[in-house]
């Protein structure tokens, strides 16, 4: 009696990978402690902003008042001053009562703090400018005509403003653990699965059922679907967190370059994971993986480093570079160094790439699968018809 061949075998096996992963406590376990560490910092976050932005600052007379008024007038935060004896003010920030303690002394000011991480450059820059008007006054001096042409701005070249440059690189940041903590991970969950199946004798009743091409296919998309699914959650998860903060703000910018990057994202981790398979294949045992993924490993490390370090003209030609556009091209984007269409133009290459390590990955997944002694070399996939 014959069965027939179902329609769509490739949307089995994705189907198989998807269960796998979400009947597996592990994937939940992971997912969940990001989550939690995700929200852990934003609350942290914004518990220290808040601490850092109340300050009460202990003075012994007017002077010090005038000081602390100073500090918070020019920078805005919630800085109070506190009257008490100067005898009572160590104690008073020992004990917790006070941020810190400010005195005048015969050869200037003391600033007291419990810990060297407390904030107070805003009342150290506020003491220079106090004593910078009282000295001004004592010679005769109009304190605004010392300062004259004094004040200076950052500006930076082209469109980028200081703001955009700052964002743009935590984000690049964000983007390069991101790419490279779910390609790692994910691929080799791939290559792992690969050769279990090779070990185990399974592949083979697979292989009879199904074309080699459409289980590599649903290997790739199931696990695609899953780091994709993963990476949302997070980014979500980050987004609402923002939304929460100071930075809030930023949004409206951010929300089109993680689009962007989901984009690119999809489309780079989509290539790697065929190569990811075809690593796996080459192996015969889950001993050989390390050697058999190493390159791709050197890649994403490579990628991972792009995205921290590359700057100017190496960091507008790797936007173009399949891989690492994924993480470089949505920073250029948030800086304003490139445009949509440079987008499109490293998209379109991030495509190409991948149809290429469908056709490289297949065949090599085509010629390794059922290999089962020793490690596959290229030399063997390329050197004869396959």
């Amino acid at each position: 009696m014959s069965y027939p061949a179902p329609t769509m075998p490739w949307w089995i096996v994705a189907r198989r990978e998807i269960m796998a992963k979400l009947s597996n406590k592990g994937y939940w376990i992971s997912t969940i402690l990001v989550v939690v560490l995700l929200v852990a910092s934003f609350g942290l976050t914004f518990l220290f902003a808040n601490s850092q932005d109340k300050l009460r600052i202990g003075v012994t007379d007017d002077a010090g008042a005038q000081v602390v008024a100073i500090a918070a007038q020019s920078s805005g935060r919630d800085i109070q001053a506190q009257t008490m004896a100067a005898e009572e003010i160590e104690s008073a920030v020992d004990d917790g009562d006070i941020t810190a303690g400010l005195v005048q002394t015969d050869d200037g000011w003391d600033l007291l703090v419990d810990s060297i991480e407390t904030n107070v450059g805003d009342v150290q820059q506020a003491v220079s400018t106090y004593m910078l008007n009282q000295n001004a006054k004592a010679l005769g001096v109009d304190p605004a005509a010392l300062q004259e042409g004094a004040n200076v701005m950052l500006r930076l070249t082209g469109e980028q403003v200081e703001q955009d440059a700052a964002i743009a690189l935590v984000t690049g940041l964000v983007f390069s653990v991101l790419f490279y903590m779910a390609a790692l991970i994910y691929g080799l969950q791939i290559a792992q699965s690969v050769v279990e199946e090779k070990e185990s004798r399974i592949v083979e009743i697979l292989t009879a059922a199904i074309p080699t091409r459409h289980l590599l296919l649903g290997k790739v998309l199931g696990n695609t679907i899953m780091a994709l699914g993963q990476l949302l959650i997070f980014l979500s998860v980050g987004v609402v967190g923002i939304s929460l903060t100071e930075f809030g703000q930023f949004l409206p910018l951010l929300l089109p370059n993680i689009g962007w990057f989901v984009v690119f994202f999809l489309v780079g981790f989509a290539a790697l994971g065929c190569l990811w398979a075809a690593t796996g294949a080459m192996a015969t045992r889950v001993q050989d993986i390390n050697n058999t993924t190493m390159p791709l490993t050197i890649i994403l490390i490579g990628v991972y480093m792009a995205g921290f370090l590359a700057r100017g003209t190496a960091a507008k030609i790797l936007s173009y570079v399949p891989i690492a556009s994924s993480v470089i091209m949505p920073q250029r984007l948030l800086a304003g160094e490139s445009t949509w269409i440079d987008a499109i133009i490293a998209l379109v290459l991030c495509l190409a790439f991948m149809g290429v390590a469908i056709l490289v990955g297949a065949r090599i997944y085509r010629r390794g699968i059922l290999k089962t002694s020793g490690i596959l070399k290229l030399s063997e996939v390329f050197g004869r018809a396959g």
